[in-house]
């Protein structure tokens, strides 16, 4: 059984429950935070552009030997980006055993967009290397991550401790799953004539006229992820009793998002024409693998006691 029916068993069990705790609902509202970078990895099938047959009047000057003729796909290079903060709200329901309680939770999330230069860690493959001449110093390359939006369930244990008559504390932490849904893109722009294109230095010599179409060109990725993955969470916070039922508090919480993998995605262009790889017709697709990140929220709580026990 995998987690993240685990998750939803226990979840399932909190609601079900016969009622001899107390149960209550809380609502939550607040910002979220930056806490790392999200590290990407992508792979695919990388040749270098002087293989490109679409880019030569007669596709077959096109060179296919060396490493024009490596179709294995390799870590071509790696982005990192910093989403920008962003809101959330979430719903929960618990139940209360004394000190202890158990609390299901299901939360809701927005980011904001971000654009940041490739840092273009590469596999060390000289063909890929290479590359690096090419970029436009106008618009160099990068990677943007837009609109990310977040439904998470989770399921939480919390310790609470009494400060005052009227003030209590508490910490937790717990697991669940996280469905992610954002646009992740890159950019590779090469150098214009203008620019001097033509005196690139490459590991072979090539026609003008070739590499007057490889000049100018654009090679692009915009692709929408949504995928789901397991989430932690750590959390803290402060409660005022207002009255036998009602509590008004802060929390702040620390949360971990899972490694999340997409595969086979198509690119939008490639050099400025259909995406495929060099022979033409292979369809050019990327595998990204988004490393495990974490942001911090901090939340207004609002907690109302309901069912048998309330004062």
């Amino acid at each position: 059984m995998s987690n993240k029916w685990r998750i939803g068993l226990v979840f399932a069990a909190i609601v079900s429950t016969p009622l001899f705790a107390n149960s209550y609902v809380s609502l939550q509202w607040g910002f979220a935070m930056t806490h790392s970078d999200v590290d990407v990895d992508v792979f695919h099938i990388n040749h270098p552009t002087y293989c490109d047959s679409v880019l030569y009047p007669d596709p077959n000057d096109a060179p296919t030997d060396g490493a024009c003729s490596l179709n294995e796909r390799q870590r071509s290079y790696a982005g990192i980006f910093t989403p920008n903060g962003g809101w959330l709200a979430s719903v929960a329901f618990g139940r209360d055993f004394g000190a202890w309680r158990v609390e299901g939770r299901y939360e809701r999330n927005q980011f904001g967009s971000a654009e940041q230069l490739l840092p273009l860690a590469t596999s060390g493959d000289s063909a890929i290397l290479s590359k690096t001449n090419e970029w436009s110093q106008f618009a160099l390359p990068n990677n943007s991550f837009d609109d990310q939006g977040s439904s998470i369930l989770d399921v939480s244990v919390i310790f609470d401790f009494q400060l005052t008559t009227n003030w209590s504390a508490y910490v937790g932490s717990g697991a669940g799953v996280a469905l992610l849904n954002f646009d992740y893109g890159n950019e590779f722009l090469r150098k214009t004539v203008g620019e001097g294109y033509l005196e690139v230095p490459f590991p072979i010599q090539w026609p003008t006229a070739a590499k007057l179409n490889a000049a100018g060109t654009l090679s692009a990725v915009e692709k929408a992820v949504q995928k789901s993955t397991m989430t932690y969470n750590m959390m803290a916070g402060v409660d005022f009793h207002h009255g036998p039922n009602l509590k008004l508090g802060v929390r702040i919480s620390w949360r971990v998002i899972d490694d999340v993998e997409q595969d086979k995605a198509l690119w939008t262009t490639i050099r400025s024409h259909a995406p495929v790889i060099a022979d033409g017709r292979t369809p050019f697709e990327s595998d990204f693998v988004f490393k495990s990140w974490s942001y911090i929220t901090v939340e207004f709580v609002a907690t109302r006691r309901i069912g048998r026990g309330t004062r």
